[in-house]
């Protein structure tokens, strides 16, 4: 070979002197180092190919498809018949050196010794090519790399056969994508375990999981690699069996692929930094996927890859795209969606959410015709959107959305292994000329309490609806850095909407008269609102100054210890568990702690107490309320109390019987005390006596009264549905707090618990229930000396009125209330001071002044857009 070499550089030089050849050095190929044969090893001495190409006879489809190719690569090559065979061998005389003898092609993790030494010598994410004696070994560590393996083999040594040698060796390493990553086969048992979790972030509540997917056996990572949609939703089915409640993702990166459905009455919640309040983010769900033409911007979506359930919801995630760029937008459907269909219909929940780079963000039921829904819980929903944040139509009962930040700082100052920061001018400069931070359609009711939007073409747009038209509350909005702040397309021509104690820049544009055929216009109403821009339409700005009316709408309340005690009781409701749970609630008052009861149905014939700085806890960890279907979350009912002789003194079904004692999502029925009893008296459900009581994400139906905390100081009430006949909440005390309720006659007929008796059907609610006993009877919300009390994004459909204000002095704002007697006002003051600020009413009248100071800023009813500022002291 030296010699060779010798003589092929004289003769190289020899042309240079002579100027008639250039002489170039060789490329050395992947084998560097190997001398090339002169002859093609693939090919015997009469020149014809020897070889058989040989694939596992189980092997996988991918496997398979891999040799086909290679066949036909070597066909077209050489021009040749080319074999393709399993690794059986036919011949029940050959020997092991026989085989070894035979030419041949190994492509996967065939039988043979060559390929079974091969691939045990692989790392994770790495193929070889080798030859080993007559064989050509092709084989990866898993099905994509072995098929990576014969690509390149195609790619690089069928286009130059030489480099085929003895000696060849070669291994590749591949960047895996998440979702080719093949997880582990589900173990779980599909039992649910209740656990308090120990999340990395704050949380107002103390998480309590049903189910833990990593460490309850489902096919899941948290490290970015594999996909986990499947994993994910069977924890959710299997929580959904078990009676609802929560299925937990800890802190990591879970890759899918999606769609999935949340089951009603169960939760799929994370550990959620918000991002406005520090560095890292706990669970991220990475969401892949390259986005399809059907999904493009105006386009009728009505999908989501998080699939909504009623009384269930998503909370504590973090999504990003990881295929979406600026450079090349793609199109998604939404990240969170509800259809409003069957289970869907009522109560679904978007909380504590962060979407880094999103497309479009929740949507409702955006059907052209069809499809509605009710009560759309959102809070805590932040994100950058390429399209819109939201979009949402046909809302039949009120919706709550507070604390919505829509802006693209979340994806400019994204952070985290495999997620790419957006650039901010080359980010504004789309999202200015192509988002929308919320598209609202046909929202009856529907209140806002801290919404902030930037960075888009349009801020906030009202939509023509698809049944009705918008007619809504927002307060403490700011629209800042858009092209245009508001634009309305159409309102209820009737009324309208009204907005308090906000900044809109660039314009309020109400264009709703030119959809409307002669009519009048819809009316925006606005008080302490600082605009800029154009103001155009019928825009009504009433004087008022609202600096000192903030709601503390982050307020929660006090959560308890974590020391977890779960109640094993019968939960067909069947048999009486007053005395055991009553125990198992006196053994947690020594520590503090929670008492949880799984999702079930349990009887109780007697009324209990919860301890000082004990919490009642269910299996809900949203707002929650009866869909209407088979049973599921945690039901108890009540026996106790709805007797002739009972009185609102008397002892309360369930006493928090010290500071800082809770119920937390749980659903409270009366199965003996339907409307249609001889006697609806009961005493009230709930009464608070300590500091700091509170009750929350549940429902009360078909009590004669709710809840009592009289003289219950920074008492705490949010997200409880109810449906009582006389009165539902009667507060006192310092400091008190209520928001995000809501009474309703159907929270009464969409009961289908079992033991039910002379109950309602749906088609009845009105002569059976509001006109002869709610719309009579039902003081909705009675104040007794309390002091600071703030009311805010809370409506009542069917009642007396909605407030009533003795000796106490209260701030109220969003507040709605529809069909409400014909001659009773919505609100009664009697004796302090109450500030109400954005109401909205249908029937009765506006309110009857008694004594003390009464305020009334931005009223707006049915049929009255022009009812005046009010305010007044007697």
């Amino acid at each position: 070979m030296k010699k060779m070499l010798k003589t092929l550089l004289i003769l190289c030089c020899f042309a240079m002197l002579l100027g008639m050849v250039a002489c170039k050095p060789q490329t050395e190929g992947p084998d560097e180092g190997d001398e090339k044969p002169q002859t093609d090893m693939m090919l015997d001495a009469e020149g014809n190919f020897r070889y058989t190409v040989v694939r596992p006879d189980n092997g996988s489809d991918s496997d398979k498809k891999a040799a086909i190719s290679l066949r036909q690569a070597l066909a077209a090559k050489y021009n040749a018949e080319i074999d393709i065979s399993d690794d059986w061998v036919d011949d029940p005389n050959a020997t092991d050196e026989d085989i070894a003898n035979y030419y041949e092609i190994l492509i996967g993790l065939t039988k043979r010794p060559e390929s079974v030494a091969a691939e045990a010598e692989l790392a994770e994410y790495t193929y070889t090519i080798r030859v080993v004696g007559n064989k050509i070994v092709i084989v990866g560590k898993d099905e994509k790399a072995t098929a990576l393996a014969v690509q390149y083999f195609i790619d690089t040594y069928l286009a130059d056969p030489l480099q085929i040698t003895s000696t060849l060796n070669y291994t590749g390493v591949y960047e895996v994508h998440p979702l080719d990553v093949v997880l582990g086969k589900d173990k779980s048992t599909g039992k649910t375990n209740p656990r308090v979790v120990k999340t990395q972030y704050a949380t107002e509540d103390v998480v309590i999981a049903d189910i833990i997917v990593t460490e309850d056996g489902y096919a899941v990572s948290n490290n970015g690699m594999g996909d986990c949609t499947k994993g994910i939703q069977k924890a959710l089915d299997d929580c959904s069996k078990n009676g609802g409640g929560t299925v937990f993702l800890p802190a990591g990166v879970y890759a899918i692929s999606g769609p999935i459905q949340i089951p009603p009455y169960v939760t799929l919640r994370g550990d959620w930094q918000d991002p406005d309040e520090g560095a890292g983010y706990g669970t991220v769900i990475f969401i892949y996927g390259e986005g399809d033409e059907k999904y493009k911007p105006g386009a009728e979506v009505t999908e989501g890859t998080f699939m909504l359930g009623g009384s269930g919801g998503v909370m504590g995630l973090t999504v990003y795209y990881p295929d979406q760029s600026l450079d090349n937008v793609k199109n998604y459907p939404f990240t969170f969606y509800t259809d409003g269909n069957g289970n869907n219909y009522m109560l679904s929940t978007v909380k504590n959410v962060t979407v880094l780079n999103g497309f479009r963000g929740i949507g409702a039921c955006c059907l052209t015709k069809g499809g509605a829904h009710e009560q759309l819980t959102v809070e805590n929903f932040k994100g950058t959107f390429l399209y819109c944040g939201a979009e949402v139509y046909n809302q039949a009962d009120v919706g709550t959305w507070q604390d919505v930040v829509i802006a693209n700082k979340y994806w400019t100052n994204a952070k985290g292994d495999k997620i790419q920061a957006a650039d901010a001018e080359a980010l504004e400069k789309y999202t200015k000329r192509n988002a929308v931070g919320l598209k609202l359609g046909d929202l009856e009711w529907t209140e806002f309490e801290s919404l902030k939007v930037s960075d888009c073409s349009i801020g906030i747009e009202i939509m023509v609806g698809k049944r009705i038209q918008f007619a809504g509350s927002l307060y403490d909005i700011e629209i800042l850095n858009c092209k245009k702040g508001m634009h309305i397309h159409q309102l209820d021509l009737r009324w309208g909407m009204v907005i308090a104690r906000s900044t809109i820049e660039n314009g309020i544009y109400n264009e709703s008269y030119r959809n409307n055929a002669g009519g009048t216009p819809g009316m925006v109403k606005l008080v302490d609102v600082k605009t800029t821009g154009a103001l155009k339409g019928e825009i009504t700005q009433l004087e008022g100054t609202l600096t000192d009316y903030e709601v503390d709408f982050k307020r929660s309340y006090v959560k308890p210890k974590d020391n977890l005690y779960v109640a094993t009781l019968d939960k067909s409701g069947e048999s009486d568990v007053s005395a055991a749970l009553q125990a198992l609630l006196d053994e947690a008052g020594v520590t503090g702690g929670i008492v949880y009861l799984p999702g079930g149905t349990y009887r109780l014939d007697q009324p209990i107490n919860v301890p000082a700085g004990v919490e009642l806890r269910g299996s809900s960890a949203v707002a929650t309320r009866d869909q209407g279907w088979r049973c599921r979350g945690t039901m108890l009912q009540c026996y106790y109390g709805d007797d002739e002789s009972s009185t609102t003194e008397d002892r309360a079904f369930i006493t928090l019987a010290g500071d800082y004692a809770g119920i937390n999502g749980i659903r409270i029925v009366y199965p003996e005390n339907g409307p249609y009893d001889s006697n609806l008296n009961t005493t009230y459900t709930v009464r608070g006596q300590g500091k700091g009581v509170y009750m929350v994400n549940s429902m009360i139906a078909a009590s004669a009264y709710g809840v009592d905390f009289r003289g219950c100081d920074e008492h705490f009430i949010k997200k409880v549905s109810t449906c009582c006949y006389y009165n539902t909440f009667l507060l006192g005390g310092e400091n008190g707090m209520l928001s995000g309720c809501l009474q309703n006659g159907t929270v009464l007929c969409r009961t289908s618990a079992p033991h039910l008796q002379n109950w309602l059907a749906e088609g009845n609610v009105f002569t059976d229930l509001f006109d002869p006993i709610t719309r009579q009877k039902n003081l909705y919300i009675v104040l007794e000396g309390a002091r600071n009390q703030q009311i805010y994004n809370t409506f009542v459909y069917g009642c007396a009125t909605m407030i009533t204000c003795n000796d106490s002095t209260a701030l109220v704002v969003n507040v709605g209330s529809d069909n409400i007697g014909r001659k009773t006002p919505q609100m009664i003051m009697n004796s302090g001071k109450m500030v109400i600020i954005n109401s909205m009413r249908y029937n009765g009248t506006s309110y009857s002044h008694n004594g003390g100071t009464l305020e009334m800023y931005n009223r707006l009813t049915i049929n009255d857009k022009h009812e005046a500022t009010y305010n007044q002291s007697k």
